[in-house]
């Protein structure tokens, strides 16, 4: 009963000589024997099982001179088992490189993966003997391999070989065999841009740069339409940025696209590093790019929780970033305008800086006491975070910068302490003295 649960393959049973064969060829039996049960008819290319010929089993043992015996008697070199195994496979893969060598020079195939056009094939049993070798960290093997011809931009589930390899040694020999260097993965990016993403990345930057990877390469929607230099800003790494800066990185998307996303610029602004943010504004980058989720840099650094935020807002302004730039969801429709960027500060953060707004205030920033449906720059019904602040001061350096107003809307506004109430609609009330006038006339026009 329990013998049933242990039955031999069918082959081994039917073609037991066979079987003695691959068994002597594991127990590395002198050559004499393998010799013999040759002669008394066992066969070099049929299956002991499964698919796996005598030749298999030598190279799985790495008894070299078995495999030199069954080649010299005619065994197949690239005999394939029901996986898809062939002998060079298995060489590969365990890096058996006297072995490789041996069968290359006996005729085996290289590549044994059907090229169907596609650019992501669906996965198979077994990957290229080369793709084992590398996965494997058989550096002299991989060589040999592509030496003899082997492709270094097969193409996988993943991508092609140098999308799937993270060592530079590896990256290296691909690209000195002719791997592309602007080859994409499966989520659409290249090389450079992995590379440029990672803290330590810069010497797998540089060889690629060398190798000839396009610095402005761009990946798709679901990156965010990043390009290389989007993602060493990430990285954090100076060095790697100004690298890709003077090998060419556009700081600023092209006109031609109309994306809408955020640039490098407001990536270094989100990261609060006001070094980087220096570097990429004076290497060109647009400060007053826009976009329609995020708004303008100066937005981006409004946003909650910027570190350095005063130091950064203060580069962009002196740099000529306009703290009035409309900034629209929907270019085709005027009606709607994201909020200025003071009332983006106001509105975002809990606990507003004086010192901030006071800096914004003084490039111009405009104050309109009216809420935005009556209009887009109306800050009125966005002050619930200066009402909760600990002093007046925010309210009142506010309604001081003040150009414009709205008596039945103020009436109306529940957030405001009846102090504020009663001050805002009496300076609302009575006409600006003349030198307001022409403050706010010059803050208008310079």
């Amino acid at each position: 009963m329990v013998l049933q649960y242990f039955r031999m393959p069918t082959e081994c049973i039917t073609n037991p000589l066979q079987r003695e064969l691959a068994d002597s060829i594991i127990r590395m039996v002198p050559l004499d024997e393998i010799r013999i049960l040759l002669a008394c008819g066992a066969k070099v290319n049929e299956p002991v099982t499964q698919g796996l010929m005598p030749l298999h089993y030598a190279v799985w043992q790495r008894y070299y001179e078995a495999v030199l015996l069954l080649l010299t008697r005619g065994g197949d070199v690239n005999a394939v088992d029901e996986c898809g195994y062939s002998p060079l496979h298995l060489s590969a893969e365990h890096g058996f490189t006297e072995v490789v060598r041996l069968l290359l020079q006996s005729g085996a195939k290289v590549d044994y993966r059907p090229d169907t056009g596609d650019e992501f094939p669906r996965t198979t049993l077994c990957d290229e003997p080369l793709r084992l070798a590398i996965r494997n960290k058989h550096m002299d093997v991989a060589r040999l391999l592509l030496e003899h011809g082997a492709n270094p931009n097969k193409r996988y589930f993943f991508g092609s070989e140098i999308n799937l390899v993270t060592d530079l040694e590896y990256l290296e020999l691909l690209l000195t065999f002719g791997a592309n260097p602007d080859s994409r993965d499966r989520s659409g990016l290249t090389p450079l841009m992995k590379a440029a993403r990672q803290p330590h990345g810069m010497p797998a930057v540089l060889l690629l740069i060398k190798y000839g990877a396009d610095v402005n390469a761009m990946a798709d929607a679901r990156h965010d339409y990043r390009t290389v230099l989007h993602y060493a800003v990430l990285s954090g790494n100076l060095d790697i940025v100004n690298l890709l800066i003077k090998q060419g990185a556009k700081l600023n998307y092209d006109d031609a696209y109309d994306l809408g996303k955020p640039s490098p610029l407001d990536l270094a602004i989100l990261k609060g590093d006001p070094i980087l943010v220096s570097l990429l504004i004076k290497a060109g980058a647009n400060v007053n790019c826009s976009s329609p989720i995020i708004g303008s840099p100066l937005h981006v650094a409004c946003a909650d929780n910027i570190p350095n935020r005063y130091e950064i807002l203060q580069m962009l302004l002196r740099e000529g970033a306009d703290p009035n730039l409309k900034v629209y969801n929907d270019i085709m429709d005027r009606n709607s305008q994201l909020r200025p960027v003071l009332v983006e500060y106001i509105a975002s953060n809990e606990n507003p800086n004086l010192a901030v707004i006071n800096l914004l205030l003084k490039y111009g920033a405009r104050v309109i006491m009216k809420t935005q449906f009556r209009d887009p720059d109306g800050i009125l019904n966005s002050l619930q975070n200066v009402i909760t602040s600990q002093s007046d001061s925010i309210f009142f350096l506010l309604v001081e910068a003040c150009e414009s107003f709205d008596l039945c809307m103020i009436r109306r506004n529940n957030v405001i302490t009846a102090e504020q109430k009663t001050a805002l609609l009496e300076l609302a009330s009575t006409p600006l003295p003349l030198r307001r006038q022409v403050r706010l006339l010059l803050r208008k026009h310079l």
